[in-house]
């Protein structure tokens, strides 16, 4: 076999390598968790350099109008890059400048301080909360604690770019079926106290129970314990609160019960029937 025909072979036989992305993106990607968090005014940073320490540095504060001063070789602008980006230009940066030939760069957010969601209502600590681009309503939720009189429903508000209003069933969030909702810098997020209505008479547990806008006569009264052997159940009384502050009496008949919806504030009084 000819020399020529074997390392034709031969290079039939290898596969060719497949080019990877740069050793500095590489690095960057595999160290960085939060690489597209945008950053933002007062986020602290950290510039890293692998092999250079002289040209590494800490807690780099971004300031009002977005910029950082990275050491002496130069001022770059931060607000609105995620962390690759920013990295990226740090590298191109100490390559314009003559400062290093093929660098290895990463950033990392030390402290996310730009953006803030805020939490008010029955929780146990209303107040606002720093996140990193990977937080869900629950995860933020979890660190305010639900207060004992919390409601069913939460409410998140966003005015970017225009107002929105979204509603979610707080037990579907708890349970992880809800589906998964990202927050944003600025939404509002307000946990509603429980509304309630009472059911008295002739039920097994009379008393106050939260109520939501698609609650019915019918599940009231199951969540009373349903009807005493004693209860008049071809129809109930329903007492709710008018315009001028009276009570009305309304009268609700059995065949209503699985669609009549009850509002926060009523009472259901189920009659004991006439023996």
């Amino acid at each position: 076999m000819t020399t020529a025909l074997l390392v034709l072979m031969l290079q039939l036989a290898t596969p060719p390598d497949t080019p990877g992305p740069p050793l500095a993106l590489q690095t960057a990607q595999s160290s960085n968790p939060n690489a597209e968090y945008v950053i933002g005014p007062q986020d602290k940073l950290s510039i890293t350099v692998l092999g250079i320490p002289e040209f590494s540095q800490q807690n780099v504060v971004v300031d009002s109008a977005g910029m950082i001063a990275y050491l002496d070789v130069g001022v770059l602008k931060a607000a609105g890059k995620t962390a690759r980006q920013l990295q990226a230009e740090v590298r191109q940066l100490l390559i314009d400048k003559g400062q290093a030939v093929n660098p290895t760069v990463s950033v990392d957010i030390v402290a996310f301080r730009s953006q803030l969601v805020y939490i008010s209502g029955a929780v146990s600590h209303p107040q606002g909360y720093a996140i990193t681009g990977n937080e869900t309503l629950m995860n933020v939720l979890a660190q305010a604690g639900f207060a004992p009189t919390a409601g069913q429903r939460v409410q998140v508000v966003r005015n970017k770019p225009a107002r929105q209003e979204f509603w979610f069933d707080r037990h579907a969030l708890e349970n992880g079926t809800a589906a998964s909702f990202q927050l944003i810098d600025g939404d509002a997020i307000i946990v509603p106290e429980a509304e309630k209505a009472m059911v008295r008479g002739e039920v097994k547990s009379p008393g106050m129970f939260e109520v939501t806008a698609d609650t019915t006569v019918l599940q009231l009264i199951v969540m009373a314990g349903d009807f005493t052997d004693r209860a008049a159940r071809g129809k109930v009384t329903l007492l709710r609160k008018n315009s001028s502050g009276k009570m009305d009496k309304l009268d609700v008949k059995s065949d209503q019960y699985p669609t009549y919806l009850v509002k926060p504030g009523d009472v259901v009084q189920v009659n004991r029937r006439i023996l």
